[in-house]
């Protein structure tokens, strides 16, 4: 399966939740009003959130839709 990285931009969410209803198993809303991606690790020189995974078409389909969703883009898909 091929690697994909999820590179997301917490720092300018603006807590619209599109990607936890479009793929609830990477993304859920914390206490705070923004999204969390489940699993990241925040990149300390860029800040941005990163997460990458073995991605089947059914997973990258997934977060490909909820980057697609994001109304204010904060959510990059990088395949490896």
């Amino acid at each position: 399966m091929p690697k994909i990285k999820v590179v997301y931009n917490r720092k300018n969410c603006i807590g619209a939740g599109s990607c936890c209803i479009v793929c609830p198993k990477f993304w859920q809303m914390n206490n705070d009003g923004k999204a969390d991606l489940l699993g990241s690790k925040q990149n300390p020189k860029t800040g941005d959130y990163e997460l990458t995974v073995e991605a089947n078409k059914e997973v990258l389909k997934s977060l490909e839709q909820s980057a697609d969703s994001c109304p204010v883009q904060v959510i990059k898909i990088v395949k490896k």
